[in-house]
């Protein structure tokens, strides 16, 4: 199961470290903000909602979820799925099924948030541009509101939205705008920056999972 291709994740932490020149001046001042914030952060932890919005055929799905980030490590719940990064090798894990397959990371696709969670957290880059929009409420929350473009324009997306809680500088809500005509939403519903985390909490146990299906594709 592509876990990744129905989801774009979850909070904030965007630690961007960008080439400035010719860059929105407001944008990178919020964004430094941001980032001196969240670099502090050694676990966190957030429930989130995905919407994904199809401006095509019109059809519109929405899922529920958690994710536990430390460093480049992550576990995430979404559906009936649960998925694993130990940093090395990835585990979904489907309850429906009681499967479980194993993979490592491909380092060769396209590098957008729903191909790996942690980078709407952790990114770090030079290839955005960046644009502050003004401010705009959310679900009453003041927020800033700014874009992030990818130079390059071969990408299979257009434009990564981001609203930043001006007071708390967190993450309120983001969108990954697919030139496919697909939107994929996601709205942070809590989120918990001092969260406990061990290293296990990355590795999924097969041992604990009678007459599991184990595929391994690594």
């Amino acid at each position: 199961m592509k876990i990744f291709v129905i989801f774009f994740i979850t909070y904030s932490l965007i630690i961007i470290n960008i080439s400035y020149s010719q860059q929105d001046p407001e944008a990178k001042k919020i964004l430094d903000k941001f980032s001196e914030k969240t670099k502090s952060f050694k676990a966190y932890q957030a429930t989130f909602t995905i919407i994904s919005e199809n401006h095509q055929n019109g059809d519109k799905s929405e899922s529920k979820g958690s994710i536990l980030i430390r460093g480049d490590k992550y576990k995430m719940l979404i559906n009936k799925t649960e998925v694993y990064f130990d940093g090395k090798v990835i585990f979904n894990f489907s309850t429906e099924s009681n499967e479980v397959s194993i993979v490592k990371p491909n380092k060769k696709k396209e590098d957008i948030f729903p191909d790996n969670p942690t980078k709407l957290f952790n990114i770090y880059t030079t290839d955005y541009k960046f644009h502050y929009l003004g401010d705009i409420t959310e679900n009453g929350r003041e927020c800033y509101e700014v874009d992030l473009y990818p130079n390059d324009i071969k990408k299979k997306y257009s434009i990564v939205k981001l609203l930043i809680d001006k007071v708390k500088l967190e993450l309120v809500s983001s969108k990954l705008i697919m030139k496919s005509g697909v939107h994929y939403i996601v709205n942070i519903d809590s989120f918990n920056s001092q969260a406990n985390a061990s290293d296990q909490d990355f590795v999924f146990d097969i041992k604990a999972h009678k007459g599991i299906e184990v595929v391994d594709l690594r």
